[in-house]
């Protein structure tokens, strides 16, 4: 069961930009302009009397800013004065409408929001398929007796004791860490993808001897000269084309049900956990309440004006995740001298006078490094689960008598006009009742060709240049290392390095894969990469420096 002011314009030159990043990044948001937030992309869609809508939108609404031509530089410099200067709000509202129309509850999408954001069932993304219905299970499962009907969440292994891929995760994208709350618990990460995105993965150019679900299909792809291509969206919604979703999740006790359904999205679900991960090599069968804590969602886009071909990357949290950096920096100015985390994890967290009940944060250790991995114990190659909650105990650490998992801050301040739009949208929310009033628009990351760049550091092409979701990429927020574009803090180019597990015969490479990483589960027991500050292993990292 389920419970639910100075002109954005063109720069001419660096030196330009250099003058506009030494203003303050403290300061206010120009007076009189206030970002518009467009409740539902359909006119006439909304019923009853909410605005919002269970449509979800097919591209961005008009960006006149995108069609400017000379020195596009996205959100760099000052704040917008009015709409016309506003580059990011279109974006942001595409994050909206998705993030409503993804959660409205599955049949209930010809009623309001009363109805639609209220009310028991799964939501209209957990009708999509699981990466598993595409790629196939994880070869070795825990064996166990599910209550009909009940939702799984199944972390499986290869049989040689280390997790994979095609099931839920606990291991952060990108990475070789997981995470643990407050109480102890790995955080669960699962994905699900549209039809589209299916059916192209299935059979691009329906053609499914291509099928990119298998090395072979992918080798034999490849060797008729072709190339990875996901469906772009179309103009007006009719199509919802390459939309993946990848949901992150807190463990929770059924016995606190109640309370927490009124924070979080909360499913009543079964947790499998395959023996060879399990300390004592038992499987976990255990019914557990899921407590949604963030969620990513990837749109391909459609060319327009210095839009490029690429992807929407959008990442929403709960709002209770994780305390801002004492200095946290500004999207706007990524190199500035008061953002000194770049290449510097340990973004060192502001507790608020009376601060919220942190799912990734113990407040009486306030002094405790943030996001430091946890570490593997001598002789492992994985990270074990204890046989009862809670599944990560034997990874806490006790500093000065606190036991702590992993202290999450935020490393980048959320972009102020983004934050004027969710206070709007969640303020929608909150009319209604819905519990999505607890979750935040983080940002969204879009491709764009920027003209000028304040640092090598910063990406040419998205905007902004850094956008980190807290539990979904907790060691990646402020990481750089330009031997490696695999790590770094920004979703398009962490995605840039996505490629097929087949090998271009002609150049002996791994081809792209258009900036989706699905395709590599096509051969799923190759690991990320080795954990933070452990030797790197022989796996795709390997892969990618071919």
């Amino acid at each position: 069961m389920r419970k639910i002011t100075t002109t954005l314009a063109a720069f001419a030159a660096l030196a330009a930009f250099a003058a506009i990043a030494a203003c303050s990044k403290d300061e206010t948001i120009t007076a009189g302009y206030s970002p518009e937030a467009v409740y539902c992309v359909k006119p006439g869609a909304a019923k009853g009397n909410s605005p919002l809508c269970p449509v979800i939108p097919g591209n961005i609404a008009p960006d006149p800013m995108l069609n400017v031509g000379v020195a596009y530089n996205g959100i760099s410099g000052n704040y917008p004065t009015d709409a016309k200067q506003d580059v990011q709000s279109p974006f942001d509202n595409l994050s909206w409408q998705t993030f409503v129309a993804l959660n409205w509850t599955k049949g209930k999408e010809n009623e309001g929001a009363d109805q639609g954001m209220q009310g028991d069932g799964p939501r209209v993304w957990e009708s999509w398929e699981r990466v598993s219905g595409v790629f196939g299970h994880g070869s070795v499962q825990a064996q166990c007796t599910v209550p009909a009907g009940m939702p799984v969440y199944s972390i499986a292994s290869n049989g040689k004791g280390q997790p994979v891929g095609q099931d839920e995760e606990y291991i952060q994208a990108a990475t070789g860490d997981p995470a643990i709350d407050v109480d102890g618990n790995w955080t669960i990460y699962e994905r699900r993808l549209n039809d589209v995105d299916a059916s192209y993965l299935r059979a691009p150019q329906k053609n499914a001897n291509w099928t990119l679900t298998t090395v072979a299909g992918q080798q034999a792809f490849t060797d008729a000269g072709q190339n990875v291509k996901f469906p772009s969206m179309l103009l007006g919604g009719s199509l919802n084309g390459a939309i993946e979703i990848k949901a992150t999740w807190r463990i929770l006790d059924p016995k606190n049900h109640a309370a927490n359904a009124k924070k979080y999205y909360l499913v009543h679900g079964f947790l499998k956990v395959a023996p060879d991960l399990v300390t004592g090599t038992t499987p976990i069968c255990a019914e557990a309440d899921f407590g949604l804590v963030a969620m990513h969602i990837i749109q391909k886009n459609i060319p327009n004006g210095s839009l490029q071909a690429k992807w929407f990357w959008t990442t929403f949290e709960h709002v209770d995740n994780a305390p801002p950096a004492q200095s946290a920096c500004d999207p706007r100015f990524p190199t500035a001298t008061a953002c000194n985390w770049i290449g510097n994890l340990n973004c060192t967290a502001s507790i608020p006078q009376t601060p919220p009940d942190y799912a990734f944060f113990n407040t009486n250790c306030p002094g405790c490094s943030v996001n430091q991995a946890p570490q593997l114990k001598q002789g492992q190659n994985a990270f074990m689960w204890s046989p009862q909650m809670p599944y990560a105990s034997s990874y806490q650490q006790a500093v000065n008598g606190v036991t702590v998992g992993t202290q999450i801050a935020r490393c980048w301040a959320i972009y102020k006009i983004t934050d004027e739009l969710n206070a709007k949208w969640r303020g929608e929310l909150q009319k209604i009742g819905s519990v999505f009033q607890n979750y935040m628009l983080v940002g969204t990351q879009w491709g764009a060709g920027l003209t000028n760049t304040p640092d090598p550091k910063v990406p040419a092409d998205a905007v902004p240049g850094f956008l980190s979701n807290t539990v979904v990429e907790t060691y990646l927020q402020t990481l750089y290392d330009a031997k490696q574009p695999f790590n770094s803090g920004s979703c398009v180019t962490c995605h840039q390095v996505a490629s097929l597990r087949a090998v271009d015969k002609t150049t002996g490479k791994h081809p792209s894969s258009n900036l989706s990483f699905l395709p590599d589960l096509a051969q799923p027991d190759l690991l990320r990469r080795a954990p933070l500050g452990e030797p790197e292993h022989d796996n795709l990292q390997g892969e990618l420096q071919k």
